[in-house]
C-alpha cells in the first residue's frame, strides 16, 4: 500500500490550484481498480468518484508540509 507522501508525489500542483499527475498510478476505486495516467489533470472543483481530487490533494500537501517542518507560528 502506498503512504500519502508517496501518492502525493505522483502529483505535481500548477500555477492555476490544478494537480497534474506526473506518473500512472493504480488506485483502488469501488469497482474495483483503476489507472490514472500520467498527464491527467485535475482542477478545482473537479470530481472523480465524488471526491475533489484536486481539493484532496492540497490538504495532503499541507498535512504533509506540516509534519516536515511543524505548524507554522502565529505572528503577532
Amino acid at each position: 500500500m502506498m503512504t500519502k507522501g508517496e501518492f502525493l508525489n505522483r502529483f505535481q500542483r500548477q500555477s492555476d490550484g490544478a494537480w497534474c499527475c506526473t506518473k500512472a498510478i493504480k488506485v483502488d476505486g469501488p469497482s474495483g481498480p483503476f489507472t490514472i495516467r500520467q498527464g491527467v489533470i485535475f482542477n478545482p472543483g473537479a470530481l472523480l468518484m465524488g471526491l475533489d481530487l484536486a481539493k484532496e490533494l492540497d490538504r495532503m500537501a499541507a498535512e504533509e508540509r506540516i509534519a516536515q517542518f511543524g505548524a507554522p507560528t502565529k505572528l503577532i
